[in-house]
């Protein structure tokens, strides 16, 4: 898998950074969820259950993820081959050329299962097997255990810390641009200079009154990205970057998750309004 580097590089083009969501994002389906579905060891109302708790906020990705692991078969091909029926949206790879094409950065940033990213993406186009991804990593294969090479050091929440993703790039001098549709993506929204969403992550955003851009296909959403290049909704250049940061976010948001929100170690999160 082309793991994405924890302090991202950055080539000449556009000073942009897209970060994008897998599941429900890039695949039509939550994969973990369809996983569950089909062959938890465990019945549906258990698994409601504890899915009920995570949109609660009663328990982290990173326990759900391992509770996940721990009521599926330790069947890795099995998992596989269930996890390569789903269906991805079609128009995400001339997505990622245009975004290529323009000398921007594009990464995956996922908070699921993990083990069938690279090899779903590289089915869908070839030309995605070198498609930078921070997602977690999953012994799929043998005892199940996971590991969070993306996880915040201090914060125990999620597994891939998404925000942390976000606050990289921004830091590196790039706008940044997040598409994702679920609850975690709430943390990595917050930071973000421009949101695409749908499903939870839409809802909250209305709910919040925060101005995220509607989605459905990336086909909509590379035709936004040509046009907002061409008309300064994004800056094309490095020289741009000064004034379109000052007309369009000039101050840093502040947290509403991780050490700094709710102190540290946390594993549960705190309810968001």
């Amino acid at each position: 898998m082309p793991r994405a580097p924890l302090i991202p590089a950055f080539g000449p083009g556009a000073p942009v950074s897209v970060l994008v969501d897998y599941d429900g994002t890039v695949s039509r389906q939550d994969i973990g969820d369809v996983l569950l579905e089909r062959h938890a060891l465990v019945d549906r109302a258990t698994v409601a259950a504890v899915d009920a708790d995570y949109d609660a906020g009663r328990t982290g990705s990173r326990a759900l993820m391992q509770w996940d692991m721990d009521v599926l078969p330790r069947d890795g091909t099995l998992l596989r081959s269930v996890a390569a029926t789903i269906q991805q949206d079609a128009t995400f790879p001339s997505f990622v050329t245009a975004v290529r094409g323009a000398g921007a950065t594009i990464e995956i940033v996922s908070d699921g299962l993990g083990f069938y990213v690279a090899s779903n993406l590289a089915r869908l186009d070839p030309a995605l097997a070198d498609l930078a991804i921070a997602t977690n990593v999953n012994d799929v294969d043998g005892s199940g255990t996971l590991d969070f090479p993306y996880g915040h050091p201090a914060c125990f929440v999620c597994g891939t810390c998404k925000r942390e993703r976000i606050r990289a790039h921004s830091a590196g001098g790039r706008a940044v641009v997040f598409v994702g549709d679920g609850q975690s993506d709430r943390y990595a929204a917050h930071h973000a200079d421009i949101v695409f969403a749908k499903h939870a992550l839409l809802s909250w955003g209305n709910a919040t009154g925060r101005a995220f851009l509607e989605w459905g296909t990336f086909a909509e959403i590379e035709a936004w990205f040509r046009a907002a290049l061409a008309d300064g909704r994004l800056p094309a250049t490095a020289a741009d970057l000064p004034r379109w940061r000052a007309t369009h976010r000039p101050g840093s948001p502040g947290f509403i998750c991780g050490p700094e929100a709710w102190g540290p170690g946390r594993t549960t999160p705190e309810p968001l309004g």
